[in-house]
């Protein structure tokens, strides 16, 4: 049973896991096209709030989570607040080990936008995997596929709900 939970939880890791920068991500709010620059952009012609989420995904692209978290807040505080900034900053968060911190963004970008997949799926996820409350896990794993059957994470969230069910025993339709 435990090996299966195991292979469970690797699995739906690895599916949560983003493969394009080799390193610990979840599902970012947007997919940035741009290529990796050595040099930060130049945002001397934007504005205030949109340079500071430039330099954000900079950060973020390059793992440099606190610094990403620096630019995050102070873009939320010039006006760039949105639903897929508060779940990158969550993410930022949550890379550092600051889980908490990683649930409130991603809570406050469900309230600024209910219909808002990656903030409600990194929420099952951290629950599962970094709080460790399987039962919250499995509630917000179950809404989420309540919301957004026709989702591309809608097959990781069942597999994340099945790995769950396997380790308590439960085995729920």
């Amino acid at each position: 049973m435990l090996a299966a939970f195991a292979l469970g939880a690797v699995g739906t890791w690895a599916i949560m896991r983003s493969s394009s920068s080799g390193g610990p991500q979840i599902h970012r709010a947007e997919q940035l096209a741009a290529p990796p620059q050595s040099a930060p952009p130049d945002v001397s012609s934007l504005s205030r709030a949109d340079a500071a989420k430039t330099l954000a995904d900079w950060n973020y692209d390059r793992q440099n989570w606190s610094h990403a978290i620096d630019h995050y807040q102070e873009a939320i505080a010039a006006g760039a607040d949105s639903p897929d900034v508060r779940t990158d900053l969550g993410n930022c968060f949550r890379f550092i080990g600051q889980a908490q911190k990683a649930l409130e963004q991603y809570q406050i970008a469900q309230n600024q936008n209910p219909r808002h997949e990656n903030s409600l799926f990194n929420q099952a996820g951290l629950y599962a995997e970094v709080l460790h409350d399987d039962q919250r896990a499995l509630q917000v794993a179950h809404d989420f596929l309540n919301r957004f059957p026709q989702s591309p994470r809608a097959e990781a969230a069942r597999q994340l709900i099945s790995a769950i069910e396997t380790k308590s025993g439960q085995n729920l339709p």
